[in-house]
């Protein structure tokens, strides 16, 4: 028999449901031998081995690299973002005036090469994220990075302070992926080693629990356990991946035996899949990323906010979930935030609100829509929406991922639900190579996509902030000017209201429409061990030192 959980994060809504008679707890841990193989299946293989670059900051690559990297914070199951004690000894804000942070690192802590790990590589993998320090590097993120003044290292390199220019509420999202300096440094300069020594080539250095041994392009990559590892030792051997594209491949490669562990978006048919299979482990559960759609804000039809408000009212979003998530998980509940998903709490307080009910956004009312087009000098004529000016309105292209069902799903809804506004909507659907680049690009009139929210207001910063390092080109001195006192804000309950109100703008302004909190299902042989959801946005591999075969 399959064993199945729906587990509910701790601290969101729901609760944990147990089907079948055999308890499983996916936050608990379970004693496993030494030794073994696992082979997990990826839908792409790394276009960029940097994974804090532009290009290789994607969930996929997040995952299949969090191997190899050191890490301050981790993020467990239930939400809980706790220190790295493998990593460092300590990690605290030690002044407010200004800002410092202490970092104590621990003093066995190496490379696979042998060499420490030291404030050095702190400093190397600030520098590359400060557009002062390095303009050309084409990093994600350099929201934080950019605030840091000074790095000083000890003379044992063992403890690093770091000083803020203004206070940063997210400090411990920073060094997600600390890179190592001694490698930088035989790669070239700062641009050069980031963009090109990281970028372009397979490390061949681990400062976590497993590194490469073998890396076929496009096929399959072959982990093995870093004989200098610090933390607590792991337990496979071996840890293979294998490159498959589509969902649905990968459950029927995990029914002939070619895989051992799918972890992807379910779908009603994949779901039902693997609970056919036997002596198989199924988990489903929510993340801190939430799907939802999105407008463009300028170009010749979406810069009119009758229009986007019209789109917002007249969609039905409760519907959406009912007929895309709600047929495997019907009681995950739409997130009526774009900052929040439902029941999550910061520093133990209630932060999410249902934004869009007091907005009156996504309700699908039909009448509310037609009327906000009529009074901006729209009319429909025929079962076409016509422009003020007289024109018919052209086609709106939607951007969806065609490798990913429920996107698929969620842009045919979308193309159904506008029809009685007049709108006809016509469904680009873009590869896993064409897809990031064209929503970066701005190249949609409404698209489906997902966003972690991990990082808090940088999260959002990256999309919605102006000129910001992934915005599509929505710009809003308000949102502006709320990004930039949520980051400095570290009380929780102002930081909380902040948040709410960058929510209430960008869904006022039509720029996102959420959805709900991302679903995510790990199939797996029952005789494997410590393998869970993880809600943060680098995936299932952030424990992988612990997965095992059960004794």
């Amino acid at each position: 028999m399959a064993v199945v959980a729906l587990a509910a994060l701790a601290g969101m809504a729901g609760c944990t449901k147990i089907a079948d008679d055999k308890p499983n707890a996916p936050t608990s841990s379970t004693e496993v031998t030494d030794g073994g193989t696992l082979t997990i299946a990826a839908a792409s293989a790394p276009v960029d081995w940097n994974p804090l670059s532009a290009a290789g900051d994607t969930t996929g690559q997040r995952q299949q690299q969090w191997p190899f990297y050191p890490h301050p914070f981790l993020t467990n199951p239930d939400t809980s973002v706790v220190l790295n004690k493998a990593l460092l000894e300590s990690a605290e804000v030690v002044s407010t005036d200004p800002m410092k942070v202490e970092y104590k690192i621990q003093p066995k802590a190496v490379w696979s090469d042998d060499t420490p790990i030291t404030g050095k590589d702190f400093e190397y993998t600030q520098a590359v994220q400060d557009p002062k320090k390095c303009a050309e590097c084409k990093a994600a993120f350099t929201e934080g990075y950019s605030l840091i003044t000074s790095v000083d290292t000890s003379a044992d390199g063992k403890t690093v302070t770091m000083t803020y220019s203004q206070p940063f509420a997210q400090w411990q999202a920073l060094f997600n992926y600390i890179l190592p300096a001694h490698v930088a440094a035989s790669y070239g300069n700062l641009a050069t080693s980031f963009n090109d020594g990281f970028g372009k080539n397979v490390p061949k250095f681990s400062g976590g629990p497993y590194l490469v041994k073998e890396y076929q392009d496009g096929v399959s990559m072959t982990m093995v356990k870093n004989p200098k590892w610090y933390g607590d030792p792991a337990h496979l051997d071996t840890i293979n991946t294998r490159y498959i594209a589509g969902q649905g491949a990968q459950i029927t490669a995990l029914q002939n035996g070619e895989i051992d562990l799918a972890y992807q978006n379910p779908t009603v048919d994949t779901v039902n899949q693997v609970k056919a299979m036997s002596n198989t482990t199924v988990l489903l559960g929510s993340t801190l990323t939430y799907f939802h759609l999105g407008m463009k804000t300028t170009g010749d039809v979406m810069s009119d906010p009758a229009l986007r408000k019209a789109i917002s009212t007249g969609l039905n979003l409760e519907d959406m979930r009912k007929r895309t998530v709600g047929q495997f998980a019907p009681d995950q509940p739409s997130s009526k935030s774009s900052v929040y998903v439902p029941g999550q709490k910061v520093g133990g307080i209630p932060a999410y609100r249902d934004n869009t009910d007091e907005l009156n956004i996504g309700k699908g009312d039909t009448k509310a829509a037609l009327d906000i087009l009529e009074k901006a000098g729209y009319k429909v004529t025929d079962g076409k929406l016509i422009l003020p000016n007289g024109k018919p309105l052209r086609d709106l292209k939607m951007l969806t991922l065609s490798t990913d069902v429920l996107r698929m799903e969620l842009a045919q809804i979308t193309q159904s639900q506008l029809k009685p506004l007049g709108i006809t909507v016509t469904i680009d659907a873009a590869d896993g190579a064409r897809y990031s680049p064209a929503l970066r690009a701005g190249s949609f009139d409404i698209m489906a996509t997902g966003t972690a929210l991990d990082l808090g207001s940088l999260s959002l910063q990256q999309w919605y902030g102006t000129k910001a390092a992934r915005s599509f080109g929505y710009s809003s001195p308000e949102a502006d000017r709320l990004f930039a006192a949520a980051a400095t804000e570290l009380d929780p309950q102002k930081q909380i209201d902040l948040m709410n109100e960058i929510d209430r703008t960008l869904l006022s302004d039509g720029v996102v429409l959420p959805l709900f909190a991302n679903p995510q299902m790990a199939a797996y042989p029952s005789k494997f061990g410590n393998i869970f959801i993880n809600p943060s946005k680098y995936g299932t591999t952030m424990n992988v030192e612990q997965w095992g075969l059960r004794k």
